[in-house]
């Protein structure tokens, strides 16, 4: 399990960033640690990487969450 900073430095976005995709339901955390951390397993990770693949080759937002 990965927590939400690790994820954050993995892929190269924000911490909100990543809250905000959980919030608009593209990125589900898995589980929550007892201390309420978000952790990430990689599914989780490996869908946001390719959602980063698509974005950066200009694919919107909008068109990469109704796909994946």
């Amino acid at each position: 399990m990965i927590t939400i900073g690790k994820l954050s430095k993995r892929v190269g976005l924000s911490r909100s960033t990543l809250r905000y995709y959980d919030k608009i339901g593209f990125l589900h955390s898995s589980l929550k640690s007892e201390t309420g951390y978000r952790l990430y397993d990689e599914n989780d990770a490996a869908r946001l990487e390719r959602a980063i693949i698509l974005r950066n080759a200009g694919v919107p937002l909008r068109q990469i969450f109704g796909v994946l």
